[in-house]
C-alpha cells in the first residue's frame, strides 16, 4: 500500500490513533460487541488522550482540527472497532450542527461540556434523511422564546447522551435543526435496538411528549435546516467512510495473516491463486476508497463543501467494506462463521454503512442523476 503524502503533524495524529486503537480498543472489542455495553472505560481514555472531540474550537479548549485530520483518526479507531468508535463518530456528527451555525453562546453552551468531561453527544438518525424522508419526522411549534416538540426519533449513542440534533418540521412543513436535551422531562426512551453490528453503540428509540426546549435551541434559522445540512452531511458522509475504511483495513489485515497460518495441499491458503485474487482487490479497493475520502475532506477543509464527492467516498468506501469483510469471511471459511474469529463481527459492522445515511441504493440512484444532469449540459 501505498504513502500519502501526509504532514509531519498529521501523521501525528494518525499515529496517536493507531496505537490507542491496537492497545485500548481491539483488544475489547469481541467483549462489548457479545455483551453490548456502553465501553465506558475505554472511552474514557480515548478523552483522557485527546482523541474524542477533536474538531472543537479552541475556544472551549479544543483542537480546531479539520476535517481531514478527524476522518484520519476515526479510520484508526474504527480498525480497532467500529462500534467503541462510533461514540466519537456520533459525537463528531452532533457537534457539525453547532460548528455549522458557530455561534459563541452555542459553542460554550453545548460543546464545552464535551470537553470538560466525558460526556456524550449524540444524533437523530432523521437528520441524515434526504427529501422525500419528512412524512414521519417530529413536529416542532414555536411559541415565543420556547419550542415544544413532539413526536419520534431514533437516536444513535442516545442511551447516555447530553443533548442531540435532530431534524424537526413545523406545520407548514418547514424543517428545522433543533439540539434537545438527551435527559429532560417530556422525553421518554422507548427501547435500544437490538442491531446486528456495532452492537455496543445504543441506537435508542425517544418519544418526544410535548417536549419543551428553549427557542435559542434552534441551529441557524427556523426553517433554515437545507443551509446546516449542506455543512453537516459532506462532513459526516466522509467520517462514515473513514470508519468503513477501518473494517475493511481490519479484515485484510486479519486475512493476510490468516492466509498465511493456514496451509492446504502442503502450503499457506495465500499462495493460492484464487485466495491470492481476493486479498488483491481487497487492496486495491481499500486504496481507493482512501483516495475518494481524503480527496474529498480536501475539498471540503478548502471550502468547496463539495456534497458529490463526498457522497462518491461513501457508497465506494461501505461497499468495498462489506465486501472485504464477506471475503474474508470465506478466505477463513468455515472459521469465519464462528465467533471464536473477529471477521464474522467485521462483516455484521460493515452492513451498518451500507443503511447509514442513506442505504447504497438511494445513493447510487442520486449520483446517477447527477451524473445525467451533467451529460446533459
Amino acid at each position: 500500500m501505498s504513502k500519502f503524502n501526509l504532514s509531519e503533524e498529521q501523521r501525528e495524529f494518525q499515529k496517536l490513533a493507531r496505537d490507542f486503537s491496537q492497545r485500548e480498543i481491539a483488544p475489547k472489542a469481541a467483549h462489548f460487541d457479545e455483551t453490548a455495553e456502553l465501553p465506558r472505560e475505554v472511552l474514557t481514555k480515548a478523552f483522557e488522550a485527546g482523541l474524542t472531540n477533536v474538531m472543537a474550537p479552541e475556544s472551549v479548549g479544543g483542537l480546531s482540527l479539520p476535517l481531514f485530520e478527524a476522518v484520519l483518526m476515526q479510520e484508526e479507531l474504527a480498525a480497532g472497532c467500529s462500534g467503541i468508535a462510533g461514540y466519537v463518530e456520533a459525537g463528531a456528527i452532533a457537534m457539525l450542527a453547532i460548528l455549522a451555525e458557530n455561534k459563541a453562546e452555542k459553542v460554550k453552551k453545548f460543546i464545552q461540556p464535551l470537553m470538560d468531561e466525558l460526556t456524550f453527544a449524540g444524533f437523530a438518525e432523521n437528520i441524515l434523511h434526504g427529501a422525500g424522508n419528512d412524512e414521519h419526522l417530529p413536529t416542532v411549534k414555536i411559541s415565543g422564546s420556547q419550542i415544544e416538540l413532539s413526536g419520534r426519533v431514533r437516536v444513535v449513542a442516545g442511551e447516555q447522551c447530553k443533548w442531540f440534533a435532530l431534524k424537526a418540521k413545523d406545520s407548514q412543513g418547514n424543517l428545522s435543526i433543533v439540539i434537545a436535551d438527551g435527559q429532560g422531562d417530556g422525553i421518554k426512551k422507548i427501547a435500544t435496538a437490538n442491531r446486528l453490528g456495532r452492537k455496543c453503540l445504543a441506537a435508542v428509540d425517544m418519544e418526544l411528549n410535548s417536549f419543551k426546549q428553549p427557542a435559542e435551541n434552534i441551529v441557524g434559522t427556523a426553517g433554515g435546516a437545507g443551509e446546516i445540512l449542506s455543512f453537516v452531511l459532506p462532513r459526516a458522509y466522509l467520517l462514515f467512510a473513514a470508519s468503513a475504511i477501518g473494517i475493511a483495513r481490519s479484515a485484510m489485515e486479519h486475512s493476510i495473516n490468516y492466509s498465511k497460518e493456514r496451509k492446504t495441499f502442503g502450503k499457506p491458503i495465500g499462495d493460492h491463486q484464487a485466495v491470492a485474487f481476493m486479498m488483491s482487490d481487497m487492496a486495491k479497493d481499500i486504496e481507493a476508497a482512501k483516495l475518494l475520502t481524503y480527496k474529498a475532506c480536501q475539498l471540503v477543509d478548502q471550502g468547496e463543501n463539495d456534497f458529490e464527492a463526498a457522497r462518491l467516498a461513501k457508497v465506494f468506501a461501505q461497499e468495498s467494506a462489506m465486501r472485504i469483510a464477506t471475503d474474508a469471511v470465506q478466505i477463513f471459511g468455515g472459521y469465519g462463521y464462528s465467533r471464536e474469529y473477529p471477521v464474522e463481527k467485521l462483516m455484521r459492522d460493515a452492513k451498518t454503512y451500507q443503511i447509514t445515511g442513506g442505504t447504497t441504493q438511494k445513493q447510487l440512484a442520486e449520483i446517477g442523476r447527477n451524473a445525467l444532469a451533467m451529460a446533459s449540459r
